[in-house]
């Protein structure tokens, strides 16, 4: 039978929610320069500081959503 052969590629399936994993890079690096000319202070604490601060938390929630979508598809079993 071909569906029981180990050989037979399994049909791929788009992963446009990989796209999130760019948000952090986008966060971190790209936005940098536009967060860094500001000078205000959230409490004692530079923005940019804040900034870094919030991005590792959308970072984390972006792979956390990744992780989801894809154990929730079953792509985590496959190679």
């Amino acid at each position: 039978m071909p569906e029981d052969d180990p050989t037979t590629p399994v049909p791929r399936r788009p992963r446009r929610h990989w796209w999130l994993l760019v948000l952090p890079f986008v966060w971190c690096i790209g936005a940098i320069p536009v967060v860094n000319r500001d000078v205000y202070l959230f409490g004692s604490v530079p923005l940019l500081l804040v900034w870094m601060v919030a991005g590792v938390l959308v970072g984390s929630a972006a792979i956390g959503i990744v992780f989801a979508v894809d154990s929730r598809n079953g792509d985590l079993e496959r190679t």
